[in-house]
């Protein structure tokens, strides 16, 4: 029978199996680490009645985040949300609902402490993962050419209780992008001015 447990300090010298699957990015011992002893309550395993370990997540807290949540009207300054580091499981053990489990129990912690959303980044390439994430209810929040040295990556974002509107998958503008339309709009008028004049002439010469 399958336990689901809080990850333990332990569980880093097991699970080496797991991390260099291809489907899996590779991190230092020291980025697992440190993620644990930050946040020991964000990361849970999965073991077999042997002990084995068949899959983990291991998670975090981004608190009060300058990258504010909304449309440029309506922003939330209360931005804090969670981030999936890592979330693997054992070929031997896939397509058993193991992901969906630790994703669950990682939701349910992040409602506790009233988060917005919950992010991760992914390969594009890995479309098992992908369509595991959308099945969760995960959006491809934006695309990010060179995330990976041989990939594209997803940013996917998954709204929590909180994000009642789904306001961290709008698309704010940036202020480049604000100021481009400001700009557009400044050149526009005289060339519409200079068109009713056109109009204007033409009309009296005909006459």
């Amino acid at each position: 029978m399958t336990a689901i447990r809080e990850f333990a300090l332990q569980d880093l010298f097991k699970f080496n199996r797991i991390v260099f699957d291809q489907l899996t990015e590779v991190y230092s011992l020291e980025f697992f680490l440190n993620k644990f002893l930050k946040y020991p309550f964000l990361s849970e395993v999965a073991t077999a009645p042997d002990g084995q370990i068949m899959g983990f997540l291991i998670g975090c807290r981004i608190i009060d985040s300058d990258n504010r949540v909304g449309d440029t009207k309506h922003f939330d300054f209360n931005n804090n949300h969670g981030h999936v580091s890592v979330l693997s499981i054992d070929h031997r053990y896939r397509c058993l609902g193991l992901g969906t489990i630790l994703m669950n129990l990682f939701k349910a912690k992040l409602d506790l402490k009233n988060d917005l959303f919950v992010d991760l980044y992914v390969r594009r390439r890995n479309a098992q993962a992908v369509r595991l994430y959308m099945s969760l209810g995960f959006a491809i929040w934006r695309e990010l050419p060179r995330y990976y040295r041989d990939d594209i990556g997803y940013e996917m974002r998954l709204p929590l209780t909180r994000d009642v509107n789904r306001k961290c998958l709008n698309q704010p503008k940036s202020k480049l992008g604000n100021l481009y339309s400001i700009g557009h709009q400044l050149l526009e008028m005289p060339m519409n001015y200079l068109v009713r004049l056109m109009n204007a002439l033409c009309s009296l010469m005909m006459k």
